[in-house]
């Protein structure tokens, strides 16, 4: 669109109601029916008044040419944008401290006019100065005087000169104390004052008020007349809002602003009369009432129209020997027909032009008579009043069509054009079944109301049978709402339609609609089903489909969406969409779960694929296998692949041999005793003693762990109070029978003993022959007993725990136990590993099967038959073995391995394996069972190892120092197999081993290996933010509720992946409250709720480190989630929403799981429920200045 026709395409818009939306008042002026708009391009609101820039400038002229709209009861006053005023210039930029001389100097030296050719108007602050030019400045003028402002410094500013719109409103000094708004609107509405019609008066000050016109070219036509009111020559000078507030800037009647008094006797400032008098009370009255007389008389007519009269007092005439005496009355008239009939006719113009000097006007609630004689305005208002007694009403009783009918606007309007026509000043109102006519005199009543009658009529069409069905279309309401001047309505039986239009207008109504029903609108509509649902209709219900001959059916099989699209006229489609839906929600649906070793591969490949087409046909039901999730696992070589499944072992560093750890701790009894630091060792003791009975009862160690006497495996219960005031303490006998007990428990014995170290005793062969978890164990529980002690003393020597000292037990205990809670070694990323095997082999067994039929007991037959054929092809196979007994993790991994690549079950209790699954996958199993077994029994024994190999390790300028007995054997196992090198984790540092070089390096880039691949993704979070530590998060209550909601999750996604790994910054109070509580949506609003009134997570974490997200504490820390989120299926969100929407296409209410900023490329989750989030590491950082 070009520019210049931008002014053509603008309309301004007043007198909006407050409560319309700037969304609805845009709808309105978009609606070509109300009025007469189009599409538009802006809309800026600013109070009641609006200015719309419409696409096409015939829209806009369009819009102007209705003139007076009416929306929400309320009359929208438009016309066309104010213009650039071409005799005005704005210098913006000025240097307050300008002297106003030297301003003048420099608009005489770029104009190169005189003083006299132009006025100045300066701001309140002195910083713009109004430039009006006696002759209007032509665009080029313009361009060139603001090139010539810009290039040019005054007292050290650069100054901007623009051209500024013309303005509707005068700002009017020297009023008179006495002289009332409406008094000044009276007077600029006379002919005396330039007869100019006024919309609005203001007091701005006292003797200032401002006078806003109906047009913007009244202000040129008022500026240019000299004004006298009340015996004071008026001031008059353009409205702009930068020149108040403040001191009133110099009158635009002297050169340059310069005042000085017309006749010498004014004040300077024109505050007050020039004899300095004036009424005492300042009211603007002798007496302070408003009324001569103090209280001012009023009477009421039989019409109830209300009358008072004003005039001043004899003594304030004295006052104002100048001024002419005004007299005023008013006539209050209440019924707003009255007022616009007497609005309508010619008698006020008439009064006014036989009584100049007199002011009648039509105010909100009556009529305001002033003039100078008290008589003649009586006599003015007694002819009023003669008139308004004689106005008429006549009430017509319509049929409730017609009624309705009469009281749509643009039916009104048309009939009101239509009296006027006929030269009868009448209206009428429409309510129920009666209509009002208002008329001047009872004869124009009675001509109005026959003419009203006569030019209302009615007619019944009727409908031929092939077009009875257009009707009832959807199209047929659109385009009845499209027929103007017309009200029709179908008739009970169908065949007919009875019609309500004005004379004159039948055949052309008559004409429209035959033209719609012979010509019937193409229509497309969209049934979304399941795929299953789909293929049923086009199995079962094709001769259906097929007699749909009116419509054309596509069938919809695509990734977004499946189901039919229909294409053809309107009626039809409408009843064979409504047909359709009928029959989809008549066929019967069931999902059917199937719980087999392996049934899922068995119903995707060609056996179980024939045995579901075999059932399909005798039972005539579509099953289908969408949720049915199996992929083949190509593996060539168990024991390698098994490799990348087994995570790199963790050791300690434990040099010496247990005789002498025993020896030292008796030797440093004393020691222990005098440090303060360490508990007592009898506590500790019974600590360890404590602790190690909790955790054989809560069957927390490996099932191929053997213990020393006194000792077990390392571990916290997941079901432990963490908030309990008090330890569990057992009785003395308690004790020693758990102590009896674990002195009967059998361990490794020692065949023979090595020699090779020197200082070793008989018992260090002991411990070389113990699995890694009983080396482990004996320093883990060393901490763990000690951690117990210092809680108790804690909580026995000082107050209750604080807030602080609560979160820091919580996040402790919860991290030794994410670290004692799994086999030494495992990380993340391998637990995560190790899960989605897990997953992938319970897929394989469980199969969830939809099945779609036409009656219900075909889906109990169906159930029935899938059940008995699966079961007789179920058969089990054992393998027997001494080396099943104690597997190595490397091993469980290919017993892992085998059960997915087969979809097999595989339990091995003791020495015995049993395989079980369909016939044939077990047979495939057993072969690689068989291979296993071979393979284990071909590998040297650990103790064998131990006794003939030790792996050592050199510090610098030291001795030779052992490994620990289990890092010997795996170190020995990976030289065998020829590895070049290794990654092993001691003292919870990773370090790499290589067999070239022979050395052991450790790795820098992460600090502890059970959080490396976690490590990983936050460390790239930002390069000024340094991470101080990373814990591990354990809420049994929060996993568990996530945990439930996962898999209610999964069976209503479509997805398989519903859960996301994400970030979450927050506050340290937040901190608290997410790990006591978890997330809690009711906090949304601190940082943002852009995208909805939910809680939000990142998908990168360098926007959760930001500070507007993760603010630092007082001692500069800053704190980070990593959740796990189940984000499932998602759209985009809105600032509003305080839930997740509800799917589009979605046949029952079911909404999305989340939303995010962008549906393509997610950077932002926010969910709405707060158990879809779990917290599991919390990452305190610091950010890096410099």
């Amino acid at each position: 669109m070009a520019e210049n026709s931008l002014e053509e395409r603008t309309v301004e818009v007043s007198g909006v109601p407050n409560e319309v939306e700037d969304e609805f008042l845009g709808l309105f002026f978009e609606n070509k029916r109300r009025s007469g708009g189009g599409a538009l391009t802006s809309l800026h609101r600013q109070g009641n008044r609006a200015v719309l820039i419409f696409e096409d400038a015939e829209v806009a002229k369009r819009v102007l040419s209705k003139g007076t709209h009416v929306l929400h009861n309320a009359k929208l006053t438009v016309r066309k944008p104010t213009p650039k005023d071409p005799g005005k210039v704005l210098l913006r930029g000025m240097n307050t401290s300008t002297a106003k001389e030297i301003v003048e100097l420099f608009v005489e030296n770029v104009t190169k006019l005189d003083s006299t050719e132009y006025l100045m108007y300066p701001s309140p602050g002195r910083d713009k100065f109004l430039i009006q030019f006696l002759q209007p400045l032509s665009e080029q003028e313009f361009r060139r005087l603001a090139e010539k402002v810009r290039r040019r410094l005054l007292d050290g500013a650069r100054i901007e000169a623009e051209q500024i719109e013309r303005t509707d409103s005068v700002i009017v000094e020297d009023l008179h104390s006495t002289t009332t708004e409406d008094m000044l609107a009276l007077y600029f509405e006379n002919k005396r004052g330039g007869g100019e019609e006024v919309r609005d008066v203001t007091m701005v000050a006292d003797g200032m008020a401002r006078v806003t016109f109906e047009a913007w070219e009244a202000v040129d036509r008022i500026l240019q007349r000299s004004h006298k009111l009340d015996g004071r020559d008026l001031s008059l000078r353009p409205y702009f809002d930068f020149l108040l507030p403040g001191e009133s800037p110099p009158s635009p009647n002297t050169p340059n602003g310069t005042e000085v008094p017309t006749d010498g006797t004014g004040p300077a400032d024109g505050t007050g009369p020039a004899d300095g008098t004036g009424p005492a009370d300042g009211t603007g009255h002798a007496d302070g009432t408003g009324h001569a007389d103090g209280t001012g008389d009023m009477y009421t007519d039989t019409l109830g129209c209300d009358t008072t009269r004003e005039d001043l007092t004899d003594s304030t005439r004295e006052m104002y020997l100048d001024s002419p005496k005004v007299y005023s009355s008013n006539i209050l008239l209440h019924d707003p027909v009255k007022l616009n009939l007497l609005q309508c006719s010619h008698l006020l113009q008439e009064i006014q032009q036989a009584h100049l000097d007199f002011g009648i006007q039509i105010v909100s609630n009556g009529v305001q008579i002033s003039g100078p004689s008290q008589l003649t305005s009586e006599q003015l208002k007694k002819r009023i009043l003669e008139v308004l007694s004689g106005i008429a009403q006549a009430h017509l009783p319509f049929s409730t069509e017609k009624a309705t009918f009469l009281s749509r606007s643009e039916v009104q309007e048309s009939l009101q054009k239509r009296l006027e026509q006929e030269g009868m000043l009448a209206t009428y109102t429409a309510s129920d079944c009666t209509v009002t006519v208002t008329a001047l005199t009872i004869d124009m009543v009675k001509q109005a109301s026959s003419l009203v009658k006569s030019l209302v009529c009615d007619f019944t069409m009727p409908i031929a049978a092939e077009y009875e069905c257009m009707l009832f279309s959807d199209e047929w309401p659109k385009f009845l709402s499209s027929l103007s001047l017309c009200s029709a309505k179908v008739s009970d039986r169908g065949d007919e339609i009875n019609l309500v239009t004005l004379r004159g207008q039948e055949e052309e109504t008559r004409s429209k609609i035959e033209f719609f029903l012979s010509n019937p609108v193409q229509q497309e509509s969209v049934i979304t089903m399941e795929p299953g649902m789909l293929k049923y209709l086009q199995t079962h219900c094709h001769m259906l489909l097929a007699d749909m001959n009116q419509v054309t059916i596509f069938p919809l099989d695509g990734e977004d969406i499946t189901g039919l699209r229909l294409h053809g006229q309107a009626n039809a489609c409408q009843a064979a969409d409504e047909l359709l839906r009928n029959v989809v929600a008549s066929v019967h649906t069931r999902t059917i779960t199937l719980q087999r070793p392996g049934v899922a591969r068995f119903l995707v490949e060609e056996q179980g694929t024939s045995i579901l087409n075999q059932i399909q046909t005798k039972f005539e039901v579509v099953i289908s296998l969408e949720r049915v999730h199996w992929v083949a696992l190509h593996s060539e070589d168990i024991f390698e692949d098994a490799k990348k499944f087994t995570p790199p072992p963790s050791f300690e560093r434990h040099s010496k041999s247990l005789t002498e750890s025993l020896s030292e701790s008796f030797t440093n009894t004393d020691e222990q005793t005098n440090d303060l630091n360490r508990p007592e060792t009898g506590l500790l003791e019974e600590a360890k003693k404590l602790i190690s009975v909790i955790r054989k009862d809560s069957h927390e160690l490996p099932e191929t762990a053997t213990s020393p006497p006194g000792t077990v495996a390392a571990g916290i219960s997941m079901d432990e109070d963490l908030y309990t005031d008090q330890l569990l303490s057992l009785s003395s006998s308690d004790n020693e029978d758990t102590l009896a007990e674990m002195e009967e428990t059998p361990g490794i014995t020692t065949e023979g003993e090595s020699e090779g170290a020197v200082g070793e005793d008989p018992e260090l062969n002991y411990v070389k022959q113990l699995s890694m978890e009983s080396l482990h164990v004996d320093g883990v529980l060393e901490e763990d007993a000690q951690l117990s002690l210092a809680i108790q003393f804690s909580m026995e020597n000082s107050d209750p725990m604080d807030g602080e000292d609560e979160l820091q037990k919580v996040l402790e205990l919860s991290r030794r136990m994410a670290g004692q809670g799994r086999t030494p070694g495992t990380s993340e990323l391998d637990q995560a590993i190790g899960l989605s095997i897990q997953d992938a082999i319970k897929a394989a067994h469980t199969a969830q099967i939809l099945v779609y039929a036409g009656y219900n007991t075909d889906l109990i037959r169906v159930d029935i038959a899938l059940g008995k054929k699966t079961e007789l092809r179920q058969c089990k196979e054992t393998i027997e073995s001494k080396c099943l007994k104690n597997l190595s993790e490397h091993h469980r991994s290919c017993v892992d391995l085998i059960q997915r690549k087969h979809a097999v079950d595989i339990t091995i209790q003791g020495t015995t394996a049993t395989v079980q699954g369909f016939k044939e996958y077990v047979s495939e199993a057993v072969l690689d069972m068989n291979k296993l077994v071979n393979h284990i029994s071909a590998t040297v024994p650990d103790p064998d190892i131990l006794q003939s190999v030790q792996w050592v390790w050199y510090e610098e300028q030291s001795n030779a120092i052992p490994y620990p007995p289990k890092a010997t054997i795996y170190i020995e196992h990976a030289w065998k197999r020829k590895q070049k090198k290794i990654d092993i984790v001691f003292d919870q540092q990773p370090c790499t081993i290589s067999f070239e070089k022979m050395e052991e390096t450790m790795m820098d880039q992460v600090s502890l290996m059970n959080y490396r691949t976690m490590m990983d993704q936050v460390s790239l979070m930002n390069y000024r933010t340094m991470m101080d530590q990373v814990e591990k998060m354990v809420n049994s209550l929060l996993y568990n509720q996530y945990k439930l909601k996962k898999a209610s999750m999964l069976q209503t996604c479509t997805q398989a992946d519903v859960e996301r790994t994400l970030y979450h910054g927050t506050s340290e109070s937040g901190m608290r409250e997410i790990c006591l509580h978890g997330f809690d949506r009711s906090f949304c609003g601190k940082n943002a709720t852009v995208y909805g009134k939910g809680v939000y997570f990142a998908v990168e974490s360098a926007l959760s480190v930001q500070d507007q997200y993760s603010p630092p504490s007082e001692e500069g820390y800053k704190y980070v989630f990593v959740v796990k989120v189940l984000t499932g299926e998602y759209t985009k969100g809105k600032h509003e929403m305080k839930t997740a929407p509800l799917k589009e296409n979605s046949r029952i209410p079911l909404r999305y799981h989340s939303v995010v900023d962008s549906t393509d490329s997610p950077e932002i989750f926010v969910i709405f429920n707060d158990t879809q989030a779990y917290p599991e590491y919390l990452i305190t950082c610091q950010k890096v200045h410099g």
